[in-house]
């Protein structure tokens, strides 16, 4: 997407970090911008995951607008 112009970022739960630590540089990528959640998201009820999304809106619109 973002060859073709469209801002964006990653999110992803923290176990995931060191996988994209190490994976981005090989796609030339290496600070591709992305917000951690705590994991598991997938228990999460639709309140919960409402309350998660509020708690990083702010950084995740910083990500996209850098």
């Amino acid at each position: 997407m973002e060859a073709l112009g469209v801002p964006s970022m990653l999110l992803i739960t923290e176990p995931f970090e060191p996988i994209v630590g190490s994976f981005a540089p090989t796609v030339g990528m290496d600070d591709y911008p992305a917000v951690m959640v705590p994991h598991p998201v997938s228990p999460l009820d639709d309140d919960d995951l409402r309350k998660l999304a509020a708690n990083v809106i702010d950084e995740a619109l910083e990500r996209l607008t850098a």
